[in-house]
């Protein structure tokens, strides 16, 4: 068993990304990998093991075929993109690289950055891949990369230029600093002293990792560094090695460099620290312990460990075991349990007070130290749950439907009445134009014997359907908004209880003529595409629904507040692109007529960032095209997958003129005004807390390093040089 360094869930050998969280997972021995391949849950999106009849988060089989709720076409549960139209298939969205949830309609995690749809093309992995291997080759004694930060919680990542984020909420910090590789050392700077300070010693324990791992582990590197708030305080790992089942913490005082760091323990898996510093929050191996920093001892909290929160101010814990029994614990005083059998944790509050949770089937609410409360029974999984309350979740119920109910038997009296024909007589004189009857007689019977076939077969074969029912929980009683809902088909306003979705059409008869199919199973296909085509689009404000009558509509994003759709609509057979249009939303759940925000707008990307500013691009081709926000086009030729958007400075960074084979190009930041040129040639960089920008300028594909640069919005100043990478403490 191995731990998501996130959530904390236990999770099988092998696992890439957790099933609770949908954080990534350290990656495993080439022969593991190959054993544990992954596909994506097709009820709840969940990244889970292959070799599962069931997923795990949500329960149900993965046996089930999913359909795209834009273009209808049948999809392979492997994937999350369909291959068709390229819609996004599951709305509830976790962050591939801390695991932290955000809204549906984000496009980046509000954590750390990570984009959510923008995968590497496939070019791009393959010349990263040829790229490791070309590097690779050179020491052919070395053990395989792929497995070196298995043990300290780090996947590798994708090159790190290649990056579609939103960065928000700072680093919770006022200090302006930044850490950095070099020399296989993490390094840190103030921007206060002459030189900067080396953080670590002997960081890579060992000669099995190189500045290629390095640096595409340079995220998440980063996760496992942390200031404390009031920036006297660094958190850092040390003495990793190929071998490690986890990583060595320390820390150190930023305003004395020269004493030695102080050590929490070692092969530590996940950590957090308290606002105030007191506490860390820590798992290693699986148990959970909480060290305290002045009086510099631990204490074991709990074993058996699947999965845990700790509030704020470190002293609240609350965990889930392997058993599924959910604890709480308050530094000092015994745990309390709250409940067993747990097969579904739904929502948590920030101050770990609220849950919503699965157990057996039935969805509870429970509140502090009160009893919990029923909300439903028969609930195969929640949706969304808000701090205010409100609870969309899914009901479901399968039942075998006969195949003749869909077929209508249209040559039913006309074959009843055929009997089977008789050759004429060859010595008949009128024999030619008999035995031409004859034919055609014969060839009528034979389509009768056909069908009688088929009408046989009708009547043992039987198609098993799923009915989804929508059901919406306001506080205080539930309400079934939908009995036909299409399972993920549907997104979510971040934090508004709104929701938009696909339903069937239950008025339309679907049956198709007997004498029209060629098949039992060209039956089963008609059925399954009828369905999906008698759908219609909806939107629900707490249990109040409209329907959007647009049949072509596809690629839907509502505002965080909910107050706000936009769509696709009229796009081209074939085509990338097509009219972008916005539709009102009032509290009382009526939408307002369609209006037409902008055209030729590119179907792959149309993201809100801050404030419910909406991203997009048009004329996009090989990963570049125009940036636009807000109907105002930023610049051209910007390369998609470098995007930064940084909330607290308001500000959105890029590269134009991005050059694939040397992995630079020209870095530009737009501050609300005119896009501002901040380099030529850098190959990655950072925003800082107080909105300078430290990139990496000069980077030899080669030996993976380059000339680390501070730009302090008007002038540049040279930092260091032979950078591995930059590591964006958030």
């Amino acid at each position: 068993m191995i731990t998501c360094p996130k959530c904390h869930a236990r999770l099988e050998d092998g696992s890439r990304f957790c099933d609770s969280c949908g954080a990534p997972i350290p990656e495993q021995t080439a022969a593991e990998t190959a054993s544990s391949a992954k596909i994506f849950c097709p009820h709840c999106g969940k990244q889970i093991g292959s070799e599962n009849p069931f997923c795990p988060d949500c329960g149900k089989p993965l046996e089930e075929k999913i359909f795209c709720s834009n273009c209808g076409k049948q999809v392979d549960t492997a994937s999350n993109i369909c291959p068709n139209c390229s819609s996004r298939l599951y709305d509830e969205v976790f962050c591939p690289n801390c695991g932290k949830p955000s809204g549906p309609d984000a496009a980046f995690c509000k954590n750390c950055g990570t984009p959510f749809n923008a995968a590497p093309k496939p070019e791009q992995k393959k010349k990263k891949e040829k790229k490791k291997q070309d590097h690779d080759s050179s020491d052919q004694k070395k053990p395989s990369k792929g497995i070196i930060f298995a043990g300290i919680g780090i996947l590798l990542a994708a090159a790190c230029i290649l990056v579609f984020v939103l960065i928000g909420g700072g680093t919770g910090s006022s200090s302006n600093y930044a850490m950095y590789v070099k020399d296989k050392e993490i390094y840190y700077t103030g921007f206060s002293r002459k030189d900067p300070w080396q953080v670590t010693s002997r960081f890579v324990d060992g000669g099995d990792i190189d500045n290629f791992d390095l640096a595409d582990a340079a995220y998440f590197l980063a996760d496992a560094c942390r200031l404390s708030e009031d920036g006297s305080l660094l958190f850092f790992p040390d003495k990793i090695s190929y071998s490690d089942n986890g990583y060595s913490l320390y820390y150190r005082q930023v305003n004395k460099p020269k004493e030695d760091a102080v050590k929490i323990d070692s092969d530590i898996i996940s950590y957090s620290v308290s606002k105030d510093s007191s506490a860390i929050t820590y798992q290693k191996n699986d148990t959970l312990y909480q060290y305290d920093r002045k009086k510099e001892d631990k204490q074991k909290v709990a074993s058996d460990i699947r999965r845990y929160y700790v509030s704020d101010d470190g002293k609240t814990i609350l965990y889930l075991n392997t058993e599924d029994v959910l604890y709480s614990t308050v530094r000092g005083g015994d745990r309390e349990k709250i409940d067993s059998e747990i097969t579904g944790l739904s929502y948590v509050s920030e101050d770990l007070s609220t849950l919503v949770y699965i157990k057996e089937g039935t969805l509870y609410k429970k509140v502090g130290s009160e009893d919990k409360v029923k909300i439903s029974s028969d609930v195969d999984y929640v949706i969304a749950a808000y701090d205010s309350g409100e609870v969309y979740y899914v009901k479901s119920e399968s039942t075998e439907v006969p195949l003749s109910n869909y077929v209508y038997d249209d040559k039913k009296e006309a074959d009843a009445a055929l009997t089977e024909p008789k050759s004429p007589n060859w010595i008949d004189p009128d024999y030619d134009a008999k035995y031409e009857d004859y034919q055609k007689a014969s060839e009528e019977y034979r389509a009768k014997l056909f069908r009688d076939n088929i009408r046989k077969s009708l009547n043992e074969e039987k198609i098993e359907q799923t009915d989804y029912s929508l059901c919406y929980y306001n506080g205080e009683e539930e309400t079934v908004i939908h009995d036909s809902f299409i399972d993920s088909s549907y997104t979510c306003a971040a934090d508004s209880p709104v929701i938009t979705y696909t339903a069937y059409d239950q008025s339309d008869d679907i049956r198709i003529k007997l004498s029209e199919t060629e098949d039992i199973y060209s039956i089963r296909s008609f059925v399954t595409e009828a369905l999906i085509s008698a759908s219609e689009r909806y939107v629900t404000v707490g249990s109040t629904s409209s329907l959007l009558d647009r049949e072509e509509a596809q690629h839907f994003r509502l505002s965080a507040d909910g107050e706000t759709l936009f769509y696709l609509d009229e796009v081209p057979e074939d085509k990338d692109y097509g009219e972008l249009y916005q539709v009102s939303i009032s509290s009382s759940g009526e939408l307002g007529s369609p209006e037409l925000y902008d055209s030729d707008v590119y179907t792959g990307t149309l993201h809100f960032i801050d404030a419910g500013k909406l991203l997009y691009f048009k004329d996009y081709k090989n990963d570049k095209g125009e940036l636009y926000i807000d109907r105002e086009k930023i610049d051209y030729d910007v390369n998609f997958y470098s995007i930064q958007y940084m909330e607290d400075q308001e500000c959105v960074t890029y590269y134009t003129d991005w050059n694939d084979e040397k992995n630079y190009g020209t870095l530009k930041i737009y501050t609300g005004k005119d896009a501002q040129k901040i380099a030529d040639d850098v190959h990655s960089h950072f925003v800082l807390p107080n909105g300078e920008v430290l990139y990496l300028y000069d980077y030899s594909p080669k030996y993976y390093h380059g000339d680390l640069y501070l730009w302090n919005k008007k002038d540049t100043e040279k930092i260091d040089d032979s950078v591995v990478c930059i590591l964006p403490v958030y």
